[in-house]
């Protein structure tokens, strides 16, 4: 029945660098016995499906399915994943979006890697192969579907990442940090977030942590020392540095006017 999800089978994976063919300018045509998926690992010319050109972009993705006609210009660096499957998986992987950017780079490599030595092994392990192989699929679609409705998930990424923020702050935290609790590259979700908060995420942290501090020098007597340590500063001079650039004046100089408003 297509509701039911099978396990795919004729599996291969590997890396494919045509370079060497320096003699050819484009591979020659053939027609897809199975599912494809091409990873490709640098720029490049075209890759044509049925007629369609798509660019050969880093990190980009193009799913082919039985009966394509293919061919592409050369040369270029790919990674790739065949497979036959029936039922749900061929159902969602024939509706699929075709071609699109991975963001999340590092674990869908790490993933076809995986794959690739499984496939490799005269005695694999079935269950983690399939496991390995839906678990990227499923990582795919997610991206194709980010990219289907960019703004609810910018939104909701840049959400979450202030969830982090706000529950970490305190805590030596990185970029690298922020960008693996939504699942993002650094590179990727500093842009994302710079993009949607007009502000780094940096900026985003530290003005954070000037907040907390406010409310600690308002509503406690704790010395600088104790209140730069809840707040994540590595220093009472470091706390006291991005203090005065946020707001024009030191902690102490804060803490002293806004306590001489209530002297009578």
């Amino acid at each position: 029945m297509k509701s039911e999800l099978t396990v795919p089978y004729n599996i291969t994976c590997g890396y494919f660098d045509c370079s060497s063919f320096r003699q050819l300018k484009v591979s020659p045509q053939r027609r897809c016995e199975t599912f494809e998926v091409e990873y490709f690992l640098e720029d490049g010319k075209n890759t044509f499906s049925d007629g369609v050109a798509y660019p050969i972009r880093k990190n980009f993705v193009l799913i082919c399915t039985p009966g394509e006609e293919r061919y592409s210009e050369l040369p270029f660096k790919t990674k790739y994943l065949k497979f036959s499957c029936e039922g749900k998986l061929a159902e969602v992987l024939r509706h699929a979006p075709k071609y699109f950017h991975v963001s999340n780079s590092i674990e869908a490599n790490e993933l076809l890697d995986s794959i690739a030595s499984l496939c490799t092994l005269n005695r694999w392990d079935s269950i983690l192969l399939h496991g390995r192989l839906l678990t990227y699929v499923s990582l795919l679609l997610s991206e194709a579907n980010r990219q289907r409705h960019p703004d609810a998930y910018k939104s909701r990424t840049v959400r979450d990442a202030e969830e982090y923020i706000k529950e970490h702050f305190a805590e030596d935290i990185k970029l690298s940090d922020i960008a693996s609790a939504v699942n993002l590259s650094p590179n990727y979700f500093h842009t994302l977030f710079s993009e949607v908060r007009e502000i780094s995420p940096r900026e985003y942290l530290e003005n954070y942590r000037i907040k907390v501090a406010q409310e600690l020098l308002l509503t406690t007597e704790l010395p600088l020392s104790e209140i730069s340590a809840r707040c994540g500063f590595s220093t009472q001079q470091y706390l006291t540095s991005v203090f005065k650039s946020r707001t024009g004046m030191t902690p102490t100089a804060f803490r002293h006017q806004q306590q001489s408003k209530y002297i009578i």
